[in-house]
């Protein structure tokens, strides 16, 4: 047996044709095994069996729920996949839940914020991020002339469309709460002409983008366009507060201004696919969220998981007590799709999404670059929850923990231990959706919400291609450099056509600036010589 079939932990797709024992046994099972069986791309699968194990990955589980609600009346999450994964398993629970008069209700039909100005709750992650003043700055060049009035009226489309855009979020005292104005207002939008040459355009539009918003006056975002006389080219740019906005809300952004844009441009409003979700709307389906699973579980799993997790400090760290942020140093690097190849391929026959073949590489560069043997990895997600709310601008963070050396984990390497913890994860990680529980449960020094150190992050980014009236924007790299940091470790990951670009960030206020190169280098080595290796290197 190579180390590779030793590693699987159940059979593929092509390998396994169900018994008539196997056969889905009900209406409900039935009908969730045609669907998964449609979305997997085979005739058919066996009740008992991992559906993970069977091919299902993370885009696939999206696509599921979608089509599960549709089919049942169900409303089932992302999360719920993971805790019930099986035909059998699933289907049990879709009977319990429609028993119960489906716990997981939908999105109301009509916005809560009322007539008048309205005081509503917030998640607990928006609250968290509002103190900390987290800007997302973006800019596009776009070879020829833009139309400022129609991408102006466009703008609105969108602030009157996304409420998050156009609430006051408030601090101190008052933390954790928002006013969703009656009237949204305009969207704040600078036209500022035409400039010489590119680099007096860029200037002045960054310039305007870096001025401060001010969140407790409604000021959550803010457009900026500029035309340049020297290459007859236009750059637009924007700058949206984190508490409203997160890597997800980026591609919705972008699509939506691309249609209200050809609408406008064209004389006409825009025509949406659906609604979106309120601020209020979106607090309450989280308290759904909690209110629908074993949240006391869910704590005793992580209690458990990182009670006792070792801080993850690497030597030549300096001894103090660090700032919420720091100045940091990347370490800029591609990994190419031929590399990736081998890593996909084995995601695939295993049952695991690549990202985790990503996390294990981390994991390892850390522990060469010598790092502790046991610490947690968090790893940054999106907290899908619906067609809804899957459509609208806001902030939908959520995150896992990833300890695949820990006491709890078995397996013979690497890649099989991260490969459970990350299962794992993804099952229980409803109530990481409030800070407080994080810091209710992790063990390491100044811990204080999503700012933790001694704790390594991952970060997947994804920015969409933008374009408006048939020009294509290309992506100024400029504000997305890695300046400045929370956590002491961070591996940026941003796929594009080229494979994977990678930021391996240190904070400099921490460690020297050198130490991003030597993880950079170790995570490159990693890839090149493949997951087999990596697995001989981390059998136990």
């Amino acid at each position: 047996m190579t180390q590779r079939e030793d590693l699987k932990t159940g059979p593929t797709v092509s390998s396994r044709v169900p018994t008539p024992d196997e056969s889905p046994q009900g209406e409900t099972e039935i009908t969730v095994e045609r669907l998964l069986a449609e979305i997997l791309g085979v005739s058919e699968l066996p009740r008992t069996a991992s559906l993970f194990d069977l091919g299902l990955d993370s885009v696939a589980v999206t696509l599921a729920c979608a089509r599960l609600e549709q089919a049942t009346g169900v409303r089932v999450r992302f999360s719920q996949l993971f805790r019930t994964p099986t035909i059998s398993q699933l289907a049990s629970w879709i009977d319990a839940a429609r028993d119960k008069g489906n716990e997981e209700p939908g999105i109301p039909a009509a916005s809560s914020a009322g007539e008048g100005a309205a005081l509503v709750a917030i998640t607990p992650m928006q609250a968290s991020s509002v103190p900390y003043d987290i800007v997302t700055r973006i800019a596009w060049w776009f070879d020829g002339e833009i139309d400022d009035t129609a991408l102006e009226s466009a703008a609105n489309d969108i602030h009157r469309r996304h409420q998050a855009l156009q609430a006051k979020y408030f601090d101190g005292p008052d933390l954790g709460l928002a006013e969703v104005p009656a009237d949204p207002g305009q969207a704040e939008f600078h036209r500022l002409g035409l400039k010489d040459t590119d680099a007096a355009a860029n200037d002045v539009l960054w310039q305007t983008l870096r001025q401060p918003l001010r969140l407790g006056e409604g000021e959550v975002w803010r457009c900026a366009i500029v035309h340049s006389r020297q290459s007859g080219r236009t750059k637009f740019g924007l700058a949206v507060n984190h508490t409203a906005f997160d890597g997800h809300s980026v591609g919705i952004l972008t699509a939506d201004l691309s249609t209200a844009y050809a609408a406008r441009a064209a004389g006409t409003a825009p025509r949406w696919p659906g609604r979106t979700a309120s601020v209020a709307e979106m607090a309450a389906d989280y308290r759904h969220q909690l209110a629908a699973h074993d949240v006391d579980a869910q704590r005793r799993y992580w209690r458990g998981e990182l009670g006792d997790v070792p801080a993850c400090y690497l030597p030549g760290r300096k001894d103090e007590a660090p700032p919420p942020f720091g100045t940091a140093s990347a370490y800029e690097f591609t990994v190419r799709k031929d590399q990736l190849r081998v890593w996909d391929d084995y995601a695939r026959a295993v049952g695991m999404p690549p990202s985790v073949g990503m996390a294990a590489a981390y994991v390892q560069a850390i522990i060469r670059a010598g790092g502790p043997p046991d610490f947690a990895l968090m790893v940054t997600i999106a907290n899908r929850a619906g067609e809804i709310i899957d459509r609208t601008i806001t902030c939908r963070v959520g995150h896992i923990f990833l300890r695949p050396n820990g006491p709890s984990r078995s397996g013979p390497h690497l890649l099989a231990r991260m490969r459970d913890s990350y299962l794992q994860a993804m099952a229980f990680k409803d109530v990481l959706l409030d800070p407080a529980e994080i810091d209710a449960v992790i063990n390491v020094p100044h811990s204080h919400g999503l700012l933790l150190h001694g704790v390594p992050i991952l970060v997947y980014n994804s920015l969409p291609t933008f374009s408006l009236g048939g020009l294509t924007g290309t992506l100024d790299p400029e504000e997305l450099a890695w300046t400045h940091a929370a956590a002491d470790l961070v591996l940026g990951v941003e796929p594009g056509p080229e494979g994977l670009g990678m930021s391996m960030v240190v904070r400099t206020d921490l460690y020297e600036a050198s130490l991003a190169d030597r993880l950079g280098q170790h995570f490159v080595d990693i890839i090149n010589d493949g997951p087999e290796r990596l697995e001989r290197e981390t059998a136990r």
